[in-house]
């Protein structure tokens, strides 16, 4: 700090006089950056914290359809990214560890690199920035704006999804039914029975029959495991899915540099998909183009099941994770809030007979 008789005239008589002095007074040379700022490779915890309720009061603001548009942007981008893990993990001939990094690593890590880049809605992200915001502000009027995200971006996210199985997949061609080649649509047969027998050597047609390494029959496995399963199980999933995603989130905000956000984001997608966590986005896209291929009948599951067997607690699970992640990280720094945003506004201002010049790293992270 340095009193303003040490600076040069608080009143320039000349342009130039007052460049020469934004220049002094700033402590820089001309061309420089003029903040130190501007050079720190990535954010504090607090400013993450205060950026998370700033853009959650910015989404509030968006309109029905934007927010729906956005919601459905998000879920073409991740069903894009989980189409393309299925094809890559489900034809991978390893073993289950193998087959399991071989998903998370590729595909389901860029369409949320594509989401967090172009801003697009995931609801499983506004999980974590509404429950900051209603950690900060718990009003009645952001309570109604939180669940007003939630249901929109859900359906949006749908909608997203529902346009990736149906067009891009399926119609497609891409995934072919467990039930028919490339070439030709799916045969129709009088009952479920006498598909699987004419589809595999013992009736099977998943299991011992011609398809068994195919990817439709991964698809079909993996929805009819996830419709059977109970909810203590899809929900306790859904937390540990949700908390290491808000978590990449939370490093992806922290970092300044473009390729230190692709290396957190997918180091996270990585940890949950490996670890067989679960994740509503990307189960509505695996389940849903599932059903659309087979697994409503070598299952004997219905969409009814999708919904309340699998979306339901999986929902709830990543919300619940989302949560836990804002309730740690808004304990531990919420009290900085106020300093920091009073550091931040004495940064390059006279005040009095004193001028604060920019802060380095060590003095802004005590």
């Amino acid at each position: 700090m340095s009193s303003l008789s040490s600076l040069p005239s608080a009143h320039p008589t000349s342009p130039s006089q007052a460049a020469s002095q934004s220049t002094v007074m700033s402590g820089i040379q001309p061309g420089s950056v003029s903040m130190s700022l501007s050079r720190r490779a990535q954010f504090t915890n607090p400013e993450v914290l205060e950026q998370f309720i700033a853009g959650a009061k910015k989404k509030a603001q968006y309109g029905h359809l934007k927010l729906f548009f956005l919601s459905v942007l998000g879920g073409l981008f991740l069903g894009l990214g989980a189409l393309m893990s299925s094809q890559v993990g489900g034809r991978w001939g390893g073993t289950t560890g193998q087959n399991n990094i071989m998903f998370g690593g590729f595909g389901i890590p860029f369409g949320l690199m594509m989401i967090v880049f172009t801003g697009a809605e995931l609801v499983t992200g506004n999980y974590l920035m509404f429950s900051i915001l209603m950690l900060h502000e718990p009003t009645l009027k952001n309570f109604k704006e939180t669940m007003r995200s939630f249901i929109i971006s859900w359906y949006g996210n749908w909608c997203g999804t529902l346009l990736v199985a149906s067009c891009l997949a399926w119609q497609s061609g891409v995934v072919k039914t467990a039930y028919s080649s490339y070439d030709e649509r799916p045969p129709v047969f009088a009952t479920v029975a006498d598909m699987k027998s004419a589809m595999g050597s013992d009736g099977d047609w998943c299991t011992t029959g011609k398809n068994v390494n195919s990817n439709a029959c991964f698809l079909i496995k993996s929805t009819v495991m996830r419709l059977n399963m109970d909810w203590d199980i899809a929900v306790t999933r859904g937390i540990a899915c949700n908390f290491l995603v808000s978590t990449a989130l939370w490093l992806a905000q922290l970092s300044q540099e473009q390729i230190s956000k692709i290396f957190s984001i997918w180091i996270c997608i990585v940890m949950f998909i490996s670890s067989g966590f679960e994740h509503i986005v990307v189960n509505q896209l695996l389940c849903s183009l599932g059903m659309m291929i087979g697994a409503k009948d070598y299952g004997d599951v219905t969409w009814g099941d999708m919904l309340s067997n699998n979306f339901i607690p999986v929902s709830f699970g990543n919300f619940i994770g989302a949560a836990v992640l804002a309730m740690i990280m808004y304990g531990c720094y919420h009290r900085e809030l106020p300093e920091w945003i009073a550091k931040q506004k004495q940064i390059h201002t006279v005040k009095g007979a004193e001028v604060t010049v920019s802060m380095g790293d060590e003095e802004l992270k005590k």
